[in-house]
């Protein structure tokens, strides 16, 4: 009999399982070897097992505890339920892909937005077109990016968490200037599908001109756009990104 099998080596060579993986998986009941030496407890595995242990493996990757895994697999008749573990596995891979590909994105977008960013230098100002935008917004009262302000960061994002906001990465300070009344916010960027919530504050896609400063005091950026002569105007303060933390700079848009 023993001459139709593979030892638990043979099987690890095959799979490139772990013999200590084997064991434990034989201890937990998921995959029982079907014959043990009854002088030497060698274990000894048939052919067909090796599909199962790279089933396993694969559940393992996509962080699938295995005890999930052993309900999965096992019928009441104790059978192996091939097609169950399969259909639960695409399930999980799809949801893996689909966050990668939403972490990819993120990604190209800071590689575009660093590039962009570096395009122009630390003293000239530039026109950008951006894409229309939604913010979730507080209220802001201080003349300047000091403790207070950050403790409003931090209550607008803990907001944002409890009403189950899709957030993005940009987070903002928006100056409106209309007639001469300037009204500011503390703002996060989220997505579209949340523009109808209280608190959103929609920027229009347009031109902006931007400029750099590693000015806190908002009076500070917003004479920055003086001449800017429009009487209706949007100026959004923005972390730029920066290789030194202690001495930050911030990119500001102004529309036009």
């Amino acid at each position: 009999m023993k001459n139709k099998l593979l030892t638990i080596g043979e099987l690890s060579k095959r799979t490139g399982c772990s013999i200590k993986s084997l064991r434990y998986y034989d201890l937990i009941g998921l995959l029982k070897p079907v014959y043990v030496d009854p002088n030497s407890n060698y274990r000894y595995y048939n052919f067909e097992q090796t599909r199962m242990v790279e089933l396993i493996q694969i559940c393992i990757n996509l962080s699938i505890p295995l005890k999930e895994v052993k309900d999965l697999v096992f019928k009441d008749d104790n059978k192996i339920d091939y097609i169950r573990l399969i259909e639960y596995g695409k399930k999980i891979t799809e949801e893996k892909i689909s966050s990668l590909n939403n972490s990819l994105s993120f990604l190209n977008f800071l590689q575009e937005d660093i590039k962009r960013i570096n395009s122009y230098s630390d003293y000239e100002s530039k026109k950008f077109n951006f894409d229309e935008k939604y913010y979730y917004t507080l209220p802001l009262y201080e003349d300047e990016m000091n403790d207070n302000f950050y403790k409003l960061l931090d209550i607008m994002f803990n907001e944002c968490f409890s009403k189950n906001l899709y957030i993005k990465h940009d987070y903002s300070v928006i100056i409106n200037i209309k007639d001469d009344v300037v009204t500011k916010f503390v703002a996060c960027e989220v997505y579209k599908i949340n523009s109808n919530i209280e608190n959103i504050i929609k920027v229009k896609e347009g031109t902006f001109l931007c400029k750099k400063t590693s000015s806190f005091n908002f009076d500070d950026i917003y004479n920055m756009f003086y001449d800017v002569g429009s009487n209706d105007k949007t100026i959004i303060i923005s972390p730029g990104y920066n290789y030194d933390f202690s001495s930050p700079f911030f990119e500001v848009k102004c529309t036009i």
